[in-house]
């Protein structure tokens, strides 16, 4: 039987952390939010005793100021809409650092219950293997799949399409890379095999990668706003200026961001190890237990960057984001003993 929650992407798992609640009326709103917009949280909602049988949903606005709330969460409302009472406890979440380095550490969720996580990248420029490594740690912590997205190979010889395609694959380690143009539609059928009935996508990228005119391909509409590249550093305008649901033709759906110049990690759970397998398979033949590959006798990772098996450059980006986030929980650690 259709179920319109169903179709937004009622699972199990939200079946199951509802049916944990006490307390909840029958004229309750429970919903899906679809934008968040300074203060408040646009959604679709059925009443509580309808959701069994939801034919359909309606749109409502809700305050979520000092509310922990991103799009794709679910929540339940009060009965005059008010108020939310509780956010369902996601089953994946996709979190970034939002504030400085120098400043407070501060954690912005950017999409709640997702299932894949498309890393938009433009072939217009040269890979950012670098940035293409932190946006990793970022999916893999997250719970959902991570598929790498190169967009404009309509504006790019086949040559040079190789050959990004090639650099971009020994950073992303079996993480699927697809090669696509939203201009012509060239390898789009492909990026939509990936989100099945129900399912959410994030799209994420830097301003200019082309996830907005990505999204207007594989939804065949205008929704989300495009504008130009400069010509000198290849970098856009700023777009999408909140986070979106986006329905997909035929199922599934996307949300769109904002776009970040930087890409700050948040805490990691596995994250690092699965972004960086290589170098950790490499160090488990390490002589030393605590090897730091620096110049210890019988370093498996050193050897191989000696033979050529390793990238010098990956091994320094590695260090560089396990001191970031080392860095960022001792400043957690003294902000909890403030």
């Amino acid at each position: 039987m259709h179920n319109a929650l169903v179709e937004l992407g009622f699972d199990e798992h939200v079946e199951r952390e509802f049916n944990k609640l006490s307390g909840i009326t029958a004229q309750s709103r429970f919903g899906r939010v679809r934008r968040i917009d300074r203060g408040w949280s646009t959604y679709w909602c059925v009443n509580v005793e309808e959701m069994s049988s939801a034919r359909d949903v309606s749109e409502s606005r809700v305050r979520n100021i000092g509310t922990d709330v991103a799009v794709g969460d679910w929540i339940v409302v009060s009965e005059d809409g008010e108020k939310i009472i509780t956010v369902i406890p996601r089953r994946s979440q996709l979190i970034r650092r939002a504030s400085p380095e120098d400043s407070p550490a501060e954690a912005q969720v950017v999409a709640a219950n997702i299932d894949v996580i498309f890393l938009v990248h433009a072939l217009d420029g040269a890979p950012n293997q670098r940035r293409l490594e932190r946006e990793l740690v970022l999916a893999f912590d997250s719970g959902a799949q991570p598929i790498v997205v190169l967009t404009k190979s309509d504006v790019s010889a086949i040559t040079a399409v190789n050959e990004a395609r090639r650099a971009i694959e020994q950073s992303s380690l079996g993480v699927p890379v697809l090669v696509v143009s939203s201009v012509t539609g060239d390898g789009l059928t492909e990026v939509r095999k990936h989100v099945r009935s129900g399912s959410t996508a994030v799209v994420l990228g830097a301003s200019g990668a082309g996830k907005s005119t990505l999204i207007n391909a594989l939804t065949g509409t205008d929704s989300q706003q495009t504008g130009e590249v400069r010509r000198g550093d290849k970098r856009g305008r700023h777009t999408t200026t909140a986070a979106e649901l986006v329905a997909l033709p035929n199922h599934g759906w996307l949300i769109d961001t904002p776009g970040v110049r930087t890409v700050g990690l948040w805490t990691s759970g596995h994250g690092l190890e699965r972004a960086f397998a290589d170098i950790f398979g490499l160090a488990d033949n390490c002589r030393f237990r605590d090897c730091k590959h620096e110049n210890e006798p019988s370093c498996a990772v050193l050897a191989a960057i000696e033979s050529g098996a390793l990238n010098a450059d990956r091994l320094a980006a590695m260090r560089r984001l396990v001191a970031e986030e080392a860095a960022l929980e001792e400043q957690q650690r003294r902000a909890k003993k403030r």
